[in-house]
């Protein structure tokens, strides 16, 4: 059925000028009328039928129908108003080519994303019962079909006038993503962009160049595009399956024969089923063609082994719809995860960079030339617990096993994960099921040691197999549509949990006459917790012990079984991480009616957190005034508490510093010697007028009072006119409901403050609250690299199920409406701080924080890791000295600031100055800097402190740390001096660092 072959006239083509060229085409309406002329008779494209014949559309025929098409819409359709251009061209908001397959809710989405003024629809689906309902809330109109577009006559109607854009670089087509892990996206593309991605065919010869191309790719994708494009700009028709059905192995086989096919461009997951064919018969069909391009998703190693020695000439494309099919490399970094890269690129005719979310792996033997494509970012997995897992070590593996077709893993807000599997072949009986999970587990066992702890499947149970006769929805490019898999198998999901949640370890029942030490030595000999007994008490969260999700969950089930005197419903899938302490524990067991849940999603919970502590709710007395400048101050052992004593102390504004410590802490100073004690040994010298200054308060936060003596409370609520709320504990490893005792401490500073009676609006007490950079971070994510405002979030956006981060977002709420409802008695402020170093002065850094962990790490390990992007370090003295600035400024018309250096600088410039004060000259990139550092014995964490932080170097410390992630300062830099002096951190100040761990002896 090959079209005669005939000299293909090709167009000049011009991406570059920003005039039009003479005898130069840059957009497709110039191509096609170009083709329409110079190869009217060529066959553009060829359509199966029904019947099995074809209908063979030249060029000229081509034409035709678009001028036809066109002639309808303007006759049939009300378009939004237009603007026209001095040439006669017409300005409209370019169409959104939509996928068949899109469910309801995608369609309304991306309708609503781009602002749809309606939808073209075929017949058929304007037949659907559901079809009046949609007509009520969007214009529809039925399209004519291709047929009637197609006709032997190649006349077109008589007004026939193409007019060329004259702006080549205007938004003129939306496409939209596959939605592959969740709601598709829409893609802009320009003329410009469209032009340049079908103009890069070239073959050997002409006959190659004009073989036909069977295309099984959706047009609403980029990927789609190229097969008519390529038959627009070097003249391979292009030949389309029958759209009586969806395309099948067996149909394209016989296609090719019947169509005389010279090469392919398809899917993987079709690929996959051609092989499957018996006799061989897809592999040798498929042999036979000069190449079978593949793009879209990943081709597992045992197909494409198979078509490889099967002779079957194997092209895999690459690329995104937002970047065309051809691409410059620009930059190649390591990425997130094992020996894992990101791609960026520089679209053409773009003014910007594009990062392909795609992970990559690199085969070793090529390193500069050999990437291949693993799965995406957004391909993780976030558990109940915040903890994420990248599934895609466990399904890739299973996959390329070849003892099964596909595989998917669930465990979205759950506190484990579960896997999904289909088999090779419908299976329905029970013991088959049976015999295929024991088939696979030794694969399931062997991918369990090469991921996290929290991120292992642990029971055959975990294990549902598709059943017979249920299609695993794909996209249109053929990968796992994750979200259309979750809801088809919900039930299936479901009772995994329900049985996990019913199955006991059987333990020896809990001595309820002595339920704290019994659930101790319970915890103590069963989890390997590797604590000592007399290290932690009854009060001690558990997850400080370094207690992960997966042993919270094994602790519970634990507890089904051992809490004999307890009804098994009161301890939920949550109850360890909604009780993390044996205190609580024992606290719900002997009364179940005091068990609390953690079932809402980090949204809900942050939202319930902050109306439970909101200050709507909390009642005083009021005080009387007084005059000075006294600050309450809390965390003023910590870094920047101690610097910020510091600052305030020699303030001639200040009268009085009152640092508020909790009692038994494990930093807690009980006298002005002991803190001074803290202070000196950050380098931190005062003279005796200015700690004269200072006074130490123990308090316990979640009292009533704060736990104080109420003569103290009383003499507190009549002094205090600035209170510095800087307390916070710097664990990454607390779920969101561990912090309750914080939102208790803000509460309970909030009613304190409200206690001073504010009758002069100039004398209104300032409170000032210290958040994170944490908080933000998730929004930062979503647009990295661009800078943040110093604004309220949006809990929706931020949310990441991080506790640390989460916690702080629940503080901002709680003081957004406080600043709301006391406006008039209290100046609020909230303060987002980024990384902050060690002081300048002294080079006094906190050795238990991330980066002098990963400075001693990569002493011990003789090898400094390499790291790109950019840091904004602010020495924390330098960031004490801005705090106290708009702690004490008269007027702060803002309620949001950010602290970070607003002067960023390379990392590789840190990096080489550490690793000069450490005489280290060897170096990984930081991907493989974290394998090495994987690969140590948990014992030696005091050698290599990183180890135990190794999650979040892994996945989140490059994010916060390295430029993905921006604030803006302006509101800051306005009211602080300090801030607005700022510039990079010299070598002087980075080799101060070193040099005061050396003589603290961290580092040797």
């Amino acid at each position: 059925m090959a079209p005669s072959l005939r000299p293909f006239v090709r167009a000049k083509v011009d991406f570059f000028s920003p005039e039009k060229k003479d005898q130069h085409v840059r957009s497709l309406p110039e191509l096609i009328d170009f083709n329409s002329i110079h190869n009217k008779d060529h066959v553009f494209c060829i359509q199966a039928q029904p019947d099995d014949s074809f209908v063979k559309v030249t060029c000229r025929q081509f034409k035709a129908a678009i001028t036809r098409c066109a002639h309808w819409i303007t006759e049939t359709i009300k378009l939004p108003l237009a603007t026209v251009s001095e040439n006669g061209e017409t300005k409209r908001a370019p169409p959104l080519v939509l996928s068949a397959r899109l469910s309801p809710e995608a369609v309304f989405h991306l309708v609503k994303t781009t602002q749809a003024a309606g939808i073209v629809v075929s017949q058929r689906v304007s037949e659907h019962p559901a079809f009046s309902k949609a007509k009520a809330v969007m214009q529809f109109h039925v399209g004519r079909p291709y047929s009637a577009l197609y006709t032997n006559d190649d006349s077109a109607p008589a007004d026939n006038h193409t007019v060329y854009p004259e702006d080549v670089d205007r938004d003129i087509l939306l496409m939209h993503s596959s939605g592959t892990t969740g709601l598709p996206k829409p893609i802009s593309l320009t003329h410009r962009q469209l032009v340049f991605a079908i103009s890069h065919g070239a073959f050997d010869t002409e006959e190659e160049a004009q073989g036909v191309n069977i295309s099984t790719l959706p047009l609403f994708h980029g990927f789609g595009l190229l097969a008519p494009g390529l038959s627009m700009s070097i003249g391979k028709t292009v030949c389309f399956p029958s759209p009586d059905r969806f395309a099948n192995a067996q149909h394209i086989v016989q296609l090719i024969e019947s169509s005389n096919a010279a090469g392919m461009m398809t899917v993987p997951f079709l690929l996959e089923d051609i092989v499957s064919l018996p006799n061989s018969e897809g592999t040798t069909a498929l042999a036979k063609l000069d190449f079978v391009a593949t793009g879209g998703s990943a081709l597992s190693t045992g197909t494409g082994k198979t078509l490889t020695t099967s002779g079957v000439k194997l092209l895999n494309l690459y690329g995104t719809t937002e970047t065309d099919m051809h691409f410059e490399i620009s930059e190649l970094e390591p990425y997130n995860g094992e020996r894992r890269f990101r791609l960026t690129i520089f679209p053409f005719g773009a003014s910007k960079p594009f990062e392909i979310a795609d992970q990559l792996i690199r085969n070793e033997e090529f390193p500069e030339t050999d990437f291949a494509a693993v799965g995406r970012d957004d391909d993780v997995i976030v558990l109940a617990t915040g903890e994420k897992v990248n599934p895609l070590l466990l399904e890739t593996g299973l996959t390329q096993s070849g003892l099964v077709k596909s595989a998917i893993v669930f465990g979205a807000d759950r506190f484990e994960i579960g896997l999904i599997v289909e088999p090779l072949q419908p299976i329905s009986e029970e013991s088959e099921k049976e015999e295929l999970k024991n088939k696979i587990w030794p694969s399931i066992v062997q991918a369990n040691e090469r991921m996290d702890t929290t991120a292992r499947i642990y029971s055959p149970s975990s294990i549902i197999v598709v059943p017979p006769g249920v299609v695993v929805p794909r996209t249109d490019k053929g990968s796992m549509a994750r979200k259309e898999v979750y809801q088809l198998l919900e039930k299936e999901i479901g009772q995994v949990y329900e049985n996990a949640d019913q199955s006991a370890i059987p333990v020896t029942p809990l001595d309820y006459e002595n339920l704290e030490k019994s659930l101790k030595e319970l915890i103590q000999t069963r989890l390997n917790l590797h604590v000592k007994d007399d290290n932690w008490s009854a009060e001690t969260n558990l997850f400080d012990l370094g207690l992960d999700s997966l042993q919270g969950t094994i602790l519970r089930r634990m507890l089904l079984s051992a809490a004999s005197k307890t009804p098994p419903e009161i301890i939920g899938r949550d109850f360890i991480f909604v009780n993390p302490s044996i205190t609580a524990i024992a606290s719900v067991l002997r009364d179940p009616s005091s068990a609390a849940t953690l079932a809402d999603s980090p949204t809900q919970e942050i939202q319930r957190l902050t109306q439970q502590y909101s200050p709507k709710n909390i009642v005083i007395n009021q005080a009387q005034l007084s005059s000075g400048a006294v600050v309450l101050l809390t965390g003023s052992s910590g870094s920047l508490g101690s610097h910020a004593v510091a600052e305030l102390a020699s303030s001639k504004e200040v009268a009085k510093v009152i640092c508020l410590l909790r009692k038994g802490a494990s930093d807690s100073t009980t006298t002005g010697h002991d803190h001074k004690s803290v202070l000196e040994s950050r380098g931190i010298q005062l003279s005796g007028e200015q700690w004269a200054k200072a006074t130490i308060r123990e308090c316990d936060p979640t009292k009533e009072n704060l736990g104080l003596p109420d003569a103290i409370y009383a003499e507190l609520a009549e002094s205090v006119t600035h209170v510095l709320h800087a307390a916070w504990p710097m664990n990454f490893h607390m779920s969101l409901s561990s912090f309750t005792y914080q939102f208790d401490f803000l509460n309970n500073l909030l009613r304190l403050t409200l206690s001073r009676n504010t009758v002069l609006p100039r004398q209104k007490t300032k409170f000032v609250f210290i958040s994170s950079i944490a908080a933000l971070a998730n929004i930062g994510l979503a647009s990295p690299g661009q800078i943040i405002p110093e604004a309220s979030l949006q809990v929706g956006e931020s949310a990441c199920g991080i506790g640390y981060a989460d916690a702080k977002l629940v503080c901002e709420k709680i003081l957004e409406e406080a600043a709301q409802l006391h406006s008039a008695r209290i100046a609020f402020s909230i303060i987002r701080c980024g990384q902050l170093a060690g002081s300048k002065k002294t080079g006094a850094w906190n050795t238990n924080e991330q980066i002098p962990m990963l400075v001693k790490t990569s002493q011990t390990m003789g090898i400094m890791p390499e790291l790109n992007g950019t840091a904004s370090w602010i020495p924390v003295d330098d960031a004490a000295a801005a705090v106290s600035e708009i702690l004490l400024a008269p007027d702060t018309p803002s309620l949001f600031a950010h602290i970070e250096n607003p002067v960023r600088q390379a990392w590789s410039d840190i990096v080489q100055t550490l690793g000069k004060e450490l005489n280290i000259q060897d170096s990984l990139p930081f991907d493989q800097w974290l394998d090495k550092l994987a690969s140590v014995d948990e014992k030696d964490s005091e050698a290599y402190p990183a180890k135990k932080l190794h999650q979040f170097f892994k996945l989140y410390f490059r994010t916060a740390s390295c430029g993905t992630v921006i604030m803006g300062t302006d509101n800051a830099r306005r009211i602080s001096r300090s801030l607005r002096g700022l510039t990079v951190l010299d070598d002087g100040t980075v080799s101060g660092y070193v040099h005061y761990w050396k003589k603290s002896g961290y580092l040797h």
